[in-house]
């Protein structure tokens, strides 16, 4: 039987609860290392460890660079500017590019998991919005490891594991409380022996040809394929699915769009003193140019205000660190 001592799990809105409950399911002596990355604000008070301890019998922590991956072991990607990625034997914080909009990454976990054990990780996709872990869980499947997704149906926000569902050919998908017993059954039995290395493999991903910008930092998006899935990287090396870029792209007009009509209405107001100077100093046909400039300024301004207020209930949420919302909540700050 292959030994399955690395399990990432990846999720967001609605997975804290899941996460609990998948945790108080693992014995004392689980043989595996389990690491984890839950999409939270840059400024969360850092009580994940705290919290998920109540429920597991394995020892909760925040990773720290370079430390050594050890068995029976949980660690949580520090909310904040790093990515948490697995090396061979050891935990790499990495101040690296946003992936999907999220640093930390659940793709970026689940990526550099498989690099570097292979058919020896377990990937785990529970609740939450878009589709960060998607190309995470199919890198893992595409090196022989085993991908298990929370039910969707029974998850809060199902869009992350209905994507990893649709889009990867998915081992088990399980009830929240099934997780935490099919990973105790994954897992090797003979003993929390050492976590073993394996070569990094191909970290390669072929271009398509089609670019597009990026609209996080402006730059060239190539367009390439992951594990069979669809990614977009630029020069600096944000990396984005296509639901994500597709959401950032929706932010990216929108803040244009306000933008635009903020210096319409400011060239309108300007405009407007200049008719009323060229008034005053008796030069009518000037003052009627100028007016005329604010008048189309207005117009134009209030033409974007009424196709962003039209579209505004056709966009969809766009749901910035959504695990956000329920971690503050539980843990009672603002």
């Amino acid at each position: 039987m292959a030994h399955r001592d690395i399990v990432v799990i990846g999720g967001s809105a609605g997975s804290l609860q899941v996460l609990q409950t998948v945790l108080s399911a693992l014995p004392w002596d689980f043989p595996a290392a389990v690491f984890i990355v839950l999409h939270t604000t840059e400024d969360s008070p850092g009580l994940l460890p705290e919290i998920l301890n109540r429920h597991s019998k394995l020892p909760v922590m925040y990773a720290v660079h370079n430390a050594e991956i050890l068995p029976s072991r949980v660690f949580i990607a520090p909310a904040g500017q790093r990515h948490m990625l697995l090396d061979r034997g050891k935990v790499r914080l990495d101040p690296g590019p946003r992936e999907n909009r999220s640093r930390p990454a659940i793709d970026a976990l689940f990526r550099s998991a498989s690099y570097a054990y292979g058919s020896e990780v377990i990937g785990v996709v529970l609740s939450g919005n878009l589709d960060d872990g998607t190309a995470g869980l199919m890198a893992i499947k595409s090196r022989g490891g085993t991908a298990i997704v929370q039910d969707p149906e029974e998850a809060i926000a199902p869009s992350m594991p209905a994507s990893a569902i649709e889009a990867s050919d998915v081992d088990f998908v399980l009830r929240a409380e099934e997780i935490g017993p099919k990973l105790a059954e994954l897992a090797p039995t003979d003993g929390a022996e050492k976590i073993r290395n394996i070569s990094n493999g191909d970290r390669t991903m072929p271009s398509t040809g089609q670019t597009y910008s990026c609209p996080e930092c402006g730059g060239v998006l190539e367009e390439a394929q992951e594990a069979g899935m669809l990614r977009f990287r630029c020069r600096v090396g944000h990396l984005y699915s296509p639901e994500s870029l597709l959401a950032d792209q929706t932010m990216a007009v929108e803040k244009a769009l306000w933008a635009a009509i903020r210096s319409m209405e400011e060239q309108a107001e300007f405009s407007e003193r200049l008719a009323n100077n060229s008034r005053q100093k008796k030069r009518p046909r000037l003052a009627r140019r100028f007016t005329d400039k604010a008048d189309a300024s207005r117009e134009n301004a209030n033409v974007l205000r009424d196709l962003l207020q039209r579209t505004s209930d056709e966009t969809f949420e766009i749901p910035l660190q959504d695990g956000a919302a329920e971690y503050e909540e539980r843990t009672g700050t603002d």
